[in-house]
């Protein structure tokens, strides 16, 4: 915890840069707020707004929160999520077509892919509202930490306010107030990241200690390459593809293809955002070593790993200055929570709901049941986070298992004509199935964990393969494109 006599500095601060949010969300959203364009912010996005809101994203809780924590404990190794992150933004790229079938969800994307069948939206609209659940936790999780840092608050109050501190800008502006508060919120991380890592090396001695640090700690191959030798191939190998896989399977990332003006935005956003992240995943690396070494010559030791980022903020740029880019911090969760939450509120409500009830929503409705949807969205998230805390680990543990399947499933469908929706379904049975027994078996996660690194790596190959296989045994699919999408926009109306 922090000096107290600073915590009012910082809360005053933080409930200002909240307000700031609230208003800015609201103005951004008049106009834009009524029917569906409260889940879409008008599907007319620019570029400009589109790049910020997926940097913001990425440069979120497992950027802040993880790659730093890795930085701090292995050196260099503190860059292997951001090269997982980065390379799945610009696989990205590969699926960037489907802007013009004017689709709403990635469920619906899904559904085209495999021949319009309706079972396809159902079973993964299913899983894309668990699976934002999943990250929304995580978010949750990363914001917590910055609080609890600070204030010394218990840690399940640090994730009601959290969650509460981002829910209240979605809640009243939609989409479009995501979007606008994430390019506020993009600025304020880089500026404030960068600045920190500027400072880092020079604050912790220059490079040639931090090495030495490092070396007399044991870590000497944390200066290596990826810092593999300290850190382990697999581990980095399921790291990287837990990362990459998250980003293919999880529902927000499509969202941006779905709500740009155009392909051709959506590409450019894509490939630069993806190109800025691979450079990025170095700072964040500095940060985590720098924060190392400057804790080892105080003699201090972090309660949690997942704290070097506000131990460099609150130390490398003194108390006041360094609770300001704390906020930039906290706006790294925020900035990938709230882009989270409205993604599973448009899949709860465009995806599950008709397919439960074979009924839609009518479209002066829409505001409505978007926030009672976002508060059950945000309070399943909430129970999550409370059997769970490092986030490196949550991303490596549960993300790692159960997305796979799913970004499995996308993959054979763009780019596989012979995939079968069979196949694709069984990409993601198998997939998860192996992921849940991997979170429930002790003796299951322990062998995989020690031989490869984490769930990932055989959670992909076994839904490869059983994708693969069952579309091989099952009638190839020849359904017209005209028609497959047709079939999409009929379930969007419940039929």
């Amino acid at each position: 915890m922090l000096d107290p006599k600073y915590v009012p500095l910082f809360v005053g601060g933080f409930l200002a840069y909240i307000a700031l949010m609230i208003f800015v969300g609201w103005i951004s959203s008049r106009g834009k707020s009524d029917g569906q364009n409260f889940l879409t912010g008008g599907a007319n996005l620019g570029f400009f707004l589109i790049f910020c809101t997926v940097g913001a994203t990425m440069i979120g809780t497992g950027s802040s929160m993880g790659a730093i924590s890795n930085g701090y404990n292995g050196g260099w190794a503190g860059a292997i999520y951001g090269l997982g992150a980065s390379t799945g933004i610009l696989s990205m790229l590969l699926f960037v077509k489907i802007r013009k079938k004017n689709f709403l969800t990635m469920s619906e994307e899904a559904q085209y892919y495999y021949g319009g069948k309706k079972i396809v939206r159902q079973v993964m609209g299913f899983m894309m509202f668990i699976i934002e659940i999943v990250w929304l936790g995580n978010h949750m999780n990363g914001g917590s930490k910055y609080l609890a840092y600070i204030t010394g608050l218990d840690d399940v109050l640090c994730k009601v306010i959290t969650v509460l501190a981002f829910a209240v800008y979605v809640f009243i502006g939609g989409y479009m107030a995501v979007v606008v508060t994430d390019a506020v919120q993009f600025c304020v991380i880089v500026a404030g990241f960068a600045l920190i890592a500027i400072k880092a090396i020079p604050a912790a001695g220059g490079y040639a200690n931090i090495a030495a640090t490092f070396e007399a700690a044991g870590k000497p191959g944390a200066m290596g390459f990826y810092g593999l030798a300290t850190y382990g191939v697999m581990p980095a190998i399921a790291l990287v593809l837990s990362t990459y896989m998250g980003v293919i399977g999880t529902p927000t990332h499509r969202t941006r293809i779905y709500t740009s003006a155009n392909e051709k935005t959506a590409k450019k956003a894509f490939l630069t955002s993806g190109t800025m992240l691979f450079f990025w995943s170095f700072v964040t690396a500095i940060i985590g070593m720098s924060a190392f070494t400057i804790a080892t010559m105080k003699n201090e030791t972090l309660a949690s790993s997942d704290y070097a980022f506000s131990f460099m903020a609150t130390h490398v740029l003194g108390p006041v200055f360094g609770l300001l880019l704390m906020i930039a911090g906290l706006s790294a969760t925020m900035s990938s929570g709230d882009s989270d939450a409205i993604s599973g509120v448009t899949i709860l409500l465009t995806d599950v709901y008709p397919s439960v009830t074979g009924k839609t929503i009518k479209e002066e409705d829409y505001p409505k049941y978007s926030r009672i949807a976002l508060v059950v969205t945000l309070g399943a998230a909430f129970l999550i986070t409370l059997f769970v805390n490092d986030v490196i680990t949550y991303i490596q543990y549960v993300v790692g298992s159960l997305l796979p399947g799913v970004a499995v499933c996308m993959f054979m469908g763009r780019l596989w004509k012979r995939a079968t929706w069979q196949g694709g379904l069984a990409a993601i049975g198998s997939g998860t199935v192996f992921g849940v027994i991997y979170l429930l078996s002790s003796g299951v996660q322990t062998w995989v964990t020690s031989n490869l690194g984490g769930a990932a790596v055989p959670a992909t190959i076994i839904s490869l393969v059983f994708g693969v296989v069952v579309s091989l045994i099952t009638p190839e699919d020849t359904t017209p494109e005209e028609e497959r999408a047709a079939a999409v926009y009929a379930a969007r109306q419940g039929k």
